[in-house]
């Protein structure tokens, strides 16, 4: 799939925190993705990588107690999670999936990459994700495969809020929501 086209069709389709109308998405918009303040954190970014100071916006706005990172995470994607304020601990998705238990109501961020999971393992971490659980997953338009692996996440039943922001792709378990899908402009 054509780069361009693919941001092209996304842009054309997304909006802004204009056209949302669930009160949880309209929060995180305004005060998460079109945060404009300038955190301490990004001084401490070894690179000026739009992506990482998402991930501190992220992070700094939900105050994550637990990171669940794949071992192949990008560097300077555990940098910016562990720059964060509410400084979170990392385990690994493994780790999550045979300890169920520590994910337990708190907030957590579970950073999924398709490239290294099973499916057989996503089944087993969406039935433990709880209303404070958020998967992040990157690169979800970077090729075609991918794009229709990330429809079919955000379609499941236990899903009931999905974001897709053009590179990330966030998945929410609010049971007090109804299942709605956005397509939001960083």
């Amino acid at each position: 799939m054509n780069r361009l086209v693919s941001y092209l069709k996304f842009w054309w389709h997304s909006k802004n925190e204009h056209g949302v109308h669930s009160p949880f998405v309209f929060d995180l918009v305004t005060n998460c993705f079109y945060d404009r303040s300038k955190h301490s954190a990004y001084q401490q970014l070894s690179s000026n990588d739009s992506k990482s100071k998402f991930l501190i916006l992220l992070g700094a706005y939900f105050k994550f107690e637990n990171c669940f990172i794949p071992e192949t995470i990008d560097p300077k994607f555990k940098e910016a999670l562990n720059l964060v304020q509410n400084t979170p601990t990392f385990k690994t998705i493994d780790d999550l999936i045979k300890t169920e238990s520590e994910i337990s109501k708190t907030p957590c961020l579970i950073y999924l990459d398709l490239k290294t999971i099973e499916e057989s393992s996503i089944a087993e971490l969406f039935q433990i994700c709880h209303k404070d659980s958020t998967i992040l997953i990157p690169s979800i338009r970077e090729t075609k495969t991918r794009f229709e692996h990330w429809n079919q996440l955000k379609s499941q039943s236990e899903v009931s809020v999905s974001i897709d922001t053009f590179y990330w792709g966030l998945l929410f378990f609010r049971t007090e929501q109804p299942k709605e899908h956005f397509t939001i402009r960083l």
